[in-house]
């Protein structure tokens, strides 16, 4: 049961990179059930038609759009089809990233360039394209999903916390710059999140950052901890929130040692 009433977002359209899985579709399915009309987008269709398909059934009006965040020309076409078909675009999500674990010595420079090509570039470019479009003159909201990893030293994500740094970086400048236009950005840094591929991708290399004994509260967060952020974010209660990160990890951001409970 959510907290917030479920008709909190009636009327607006939302669109959702990488909202075909993982905390992606969980954000798009929160929005969804809160009112909005949900789009979402990422270059795999047959994954984007059953997450659509999914959320159809389940009383939501969501569309799905084709599309590489890296191409800035892919990028327009779909934010001009979302506007014509929906009349406008309140709230953007910029979910959609890149992810391994690998060593700095171990990456390959064009790994290092498609993570820092997906996560910021495409941020950058999804964020232009609608504020270009629509936003400019309409106002809205912009939430882009970030990491903690740029915050410390953390092994085998130095290609993310690059690319996340930048993100960062750029939700504060936007929210300066955007914010004379009635557009709120604001970010999300999520922490260990169960059933997600980034989890599952870190357990080959840390058994600790994939179990609960790395969070303060004892257990795992959940994607639906994180499209909770969000919908608070693009909602009217935080109406005077901008340019900030929120860290939605328990408290494990601020552990540095690790220790577990103390007896």
């Amino acid at each position: 049961m959510s907290v917030f009433k479920d008709n909190i977002l009636k009327g607006k359209v939302a669109l959702i990179t990488g909202g075909a899985t993982g905390i992606g579709k969980q954000i798009a399915y929160t929005l969804g059930k809160h009112g909005a009309s949900v789009c979402i987008a990422s270059r795999k269709q047959e994954r984007l038609q059953k997450t659509c398909e999914e959320l159809q059934a389940k009383g939501i009006q969501c569309s799905w759009f084709s599309c590489d965040i890296r191409e800035p020309e892919q990028v327009e076409d779909v934010i001009k089809q979302i506007i014509k078909r929906h009349k406008g675009l309140d709230i953007v999500i910029n979910n959609a990233a890149g992810n391994f674990p690998a060593a700095i010595a171990n990456t390959s420079y064009k790994g290092f360039k498609t993570i820092t090509d997906i996560d910021l570039l495409g941020t950058y470019n999804v964020t232009r394209a609608a504020f270009d479009a629509w936003l400019k003159d309409n106002g809205g909201h912009i939430v882009n999903i970030s990491a903690p990893f740029q915050n410390l030293g953390v092994s085998y994500q130095a290609h993310v916390a690059a690319a996340k740094a930048g993100v960062d970086s750029l939700t504060r400048s936007a929210a300066v710059e955007f914010g004379p236009h009635g557009i709120r950005v604001n970010a999300v840094c999520p922490g260990a999140t169960a059933d997600t591929e980034g989890l599952e991708r870190f357990a080959t290399v840390s058994e600790e950052l994939s179990t609960s004994s790395a969070c303060p509260l004892g257990y795992l967060g959940q994607k639906s901890d994180i499209a909770n952020a969000v919908l608070f974010l693009v909602s009217d209660a935080a109406s005077y929130i901008n340019g900030q990160i929120f860290s939605v990890d328990g408290g494990s951001g601020i552990d540095m040692l690790k220790l577990g409970p103390i007896s």
